[in-house]
């Protein structure tokens, strides 16, 4: 995947990803905080020191909601247009085209004979239950209690009323398969892999949902074909085949139905800057053609970037370290000795549009460039929730997936880290809880995501509903339990549940 693009400038000549990165971030705060542009353009060690670059940034925007709403556009404008493929085209300019185009895909429905299952299958808990308790313990903020409650007093929601359009689809975080298990219908946009799409096939089946499923107009494919025949052909990448993807969003949106564009894309390093503006363009495509009604967008967000929250998560990090035992106070003492265990230092914004707590809760280990694309995605959400559009930005908590858990070192960290306070979910309680919270998003008036809320407060659309596993209540400041999480997790027995 993206292996056919390349990042520009405004001259159009080929940079690398600091490069792109430092003139995106400079370019959409020039107009409104000039020094920092320039701190931004003279940054001699971008790896070392792009956080608090992005903290400046994220401080920018949620000051002044214009000023937010602009960076936000301009930064979306700059990630679609400058990122292009062998031939100049960029990705913007391929998803217009193929979104005009027709015949490009062909579509395959698969209709399960299966039975809904219930909203949660993790416990035996009712979900209110498991709403407050994750509040209680620190890994969930208040909206969460008052989602599964809505769910819970809504056990027949119309999920087969909505089109679930899941980017990156049969990613292991994606809502494919919980949507389909509840009843929803998916159509599914991921890479040709016929092994993946084979077990997807096999799950839809017995599912209770329908899963639609894209292949190429230039792939030959009987009406009679065999499962293993239509994985064999099934997928699109979506961003080297940005132009057909765009294409079936055109198709799709003919159907009596609404979309729910959902973005699930992880690929690492630069690339995931690419995966992202094009999951990104495909999104701003739809959005300008089809009507708001139309088209809803969710994003599997990370706890892991600039936090702008209600003020009172910083009032619960102090109370968090102040509150500390002798024997943490002992522990940590030792840490800080190497630089570890600091303490948290949110800041409160009080002049703003609205009172926020900032805070950094990114990590250097994810890099520069999965901070831009996650951070892209919340630029995405308030530009879409400003122009009137149901936008789920739902923030995930860390999560025990396999790509995780067969890295040695992040395998031993997520052994420790709940010595912290920090608890990683199962991947599949994450991807079950965030299709609920989507689920809750689409129905529920009351929802930071419903449009008529999320205009009055952004702040609220990308934090109320958030499951982070605890990173937002520590005492410690993010970045610095991660290496004391790693060295306790190392002489773990095995990993705490």
């Amino acid at each position: 995947m993206a292996e056919n693009f390349f990042f520009t400038n405004a001259s159009g000549e080929r940079v690398n990803s600091t490069e792109f990165a430092k003139a995106l971030l400079a370019s959409a705060t020039e107009p409104f905080d000039a020094t920092l542009a320039n701190r931004i353009r003279s940054e001699g060690n971008w790896r070392k020191n792009y956080q608090k670059y992005f903290y400046a940034v994220g401080r920018t925007e949620f000051s002044d909601r214009n000023a937010g709403f602009e960076i936000s556009k301009s930064g979306l404008d700059q990630l679609g247009s400058l990122i292009v493929n062998q031939h100049g085209q960029s990705l913007s300019a391929l998803a217009k085209a193929g979104f005009a185009a027709k015949a490009l895909v062909r579509t395959i429905r698969i209709k399960g004979e299966g039975v809904p299952q219930n909203y949660w299958t993790e416990s035996k808990q009712s979900l209110s239950a498991v709403a407050r308790s994750w509040y209680e313990r620190g890994l969930a903020e208040a909206d969460v209690v008052h989602a599964f409650e809505f769910l819970e007093q809504s056990p027949q929601l119309p999920i087969a009323g909505d089109l679930l359009v899941a980017l990156a689809g049969n990613a292991e975080l994606s809502a494919t398969r919980d949507w389909l298990s509840l009843g929803g219908r998916v159509a599914v946009i991921a890479r040709p892999n016929p092994s993946a799409w084979r077990e997807l096939i096999q799950f839809a089946r017995t599912s209770a949902g329908e899963v639609l499923i894209p292949v190429s107009s230039t792939q030959q494919v009987s009406n009679d074909a065999t499962d293993e025949q239509i994985a064999d052909v099934a997928g699109l990448n979506f961003v080297d085949d940005i132009e057909q993807a765009a294409s079936w969003l055109h198709d799709l949106s003919r159907l009596d139905t609404r979309m729910v564009l959902a973005s699930y894309a992880y690929v690492g390093g630069s690339k995931q800057i690419i995966a992202q503006a094009a999951q990104d363009a495909l999104i701003a495509i739809a959005c300008e053609n089809l009507a708001k009604a139309k088209v809803a967008l969710s994003w599997l967000a990370t706890p892991l970037d600039i936090v702008n929250a209600e003020p009172a998560i910083a009032e619960k990090q102090f109370a968090a370290y102040a509150t500390r035992s002798g024997v943490e106070k002992a522990r940590d003492g030792f840490w800080s000795l190497f630089g570890q265990l600091k303490a948290a230092a949110p800041e409160t914004i009080v002049d703003g549009a609205e009172t926020f707590a900032i805070f950094d809760a990114s990590s250097v280990r994810q890099g520069s460039s999965y901070l831009l694309a996650k951070h892209s995605e919340k630029w995405r959400a308030l530009v879409a929730a400003r122009q009137g559009h149901l936008t789920s930005f739902s923030v995930a908590p860390p999560a025990k997936t396999r790509s995780v858990l067969r890295v040695k070192i992040l395998e031993k960290t997520y052994r420790g880290l709940w010595r912290f306070g920090v608890e990683p979910f199962s991947a599949a309680a994450t991807s079950r809880a965030m299709a609920l919270i989507l689920l809750r998003n689409l129905h529920d008036p009351q929802s930071p995501a419903a449009p008529q809320n999320s205009a009055k407060s952004p702040l609220a659309m990308v934090s109320a509903t958030a499951i982070h596993g605890g990173v937002w209540r520590l005492g410690y400041h993010p970045e610095s339990i991660w290496v004391p999480a790693t060295v306790l997790g190392w002489f773990a027995k095995k990993t705490r549940r």
